[in-house]
């Protein structure tokens, strides 16, 4: 198990419950997870437990070495920020909740698809999302529209699908580190999401993403 956790973490992979339960478990363990820190150190990495429910490697020194990787993993957390927090936003209204999306939470297909339906509103929301990059589609139908973002959110890493027979998507950790991540740049500087989405001065941003 140790070799499989560490090629994950290297790999950029958030380690949750939900979506690698084997290595979280592995990692829950005070033992294991000092072993996989031992081991990251000199690769100037570091593992990371954020709310108990996400297992991550975080970059402890920025050089020439690892500035590529870096500056690639923050233009792809940046380009779904936007679409995921929309979508997020459409999830609660839809389903009448006054917090957003958290790691385990449960999503229901059918559920969400019906709510949309009879909400011109919602419908219209979910037509946009399709429009962003992350999800942009030109499928007409919302039953089609809404198959397909949340096929994409299970490709990006923040709903799994425990049956793939079934239309019931689990959230991530990575959801998670999302608030985290929101919450960081929050509290750092008025975030604009166009102005950063369109802006090309990434270089002090990206070290704030790992």
């Amino acid at each position: 198990m140790f070799k499989q956790v560490v090629e994950a973490l290297l790999n950029g992979q958030f380690i949750c419950p939900t979506a690698f339960p084997d290595a979280f478990e592995y990692l829950s363990h005070a033992t294991n997870a000092d072993k996989i820190n031992t081991f990251l150190k000199p690769l100037d990495r570091e593992l990371l437990n954020l709310d108990g429910e996400l297992f991550y490697a975080a970059y402890t020194v920025v050089d020439d070495s690892n500035r590529a990787a870096i500056r690639d993993a923050f233009s792809e957390v940046r380009s779904q920020l936007r679409p995921v927090v929309e979508w997020m936003d459409m999830v609660m209204t839809a389903l009448g909740q006054d917090m957003p999306i958290r790691a385990r939470d449960e999503i229901r297909l059918h559920q969400l698809l019906q709510a949309i339906e009879h909400e011109p509103s919602l419908s219209e929301q979910l037509n946009r999302l399709t429009q962003l990059t992350l999800f942009k589609t030109n499928r007409p139908g919302l039953n089609e529209q809404l198959a397909w973002v949340l096929q994409k959110l299970e490709q990006a890493g923040y709903l799994v699908r425990p049956n793939p027979q079934a239309s019931v998507y689990i959230a991530t950790g990575k959801i998670n580190y999302l608030h985290g991540l929101i919450a960081f740049l929050n509290d750092a500087e008025s975030l604009d999401l166009d102005q950063h989405a369109a802006g090309n001065n990434d270089g002090e941003q990206q070290e704030l993403f790992l």
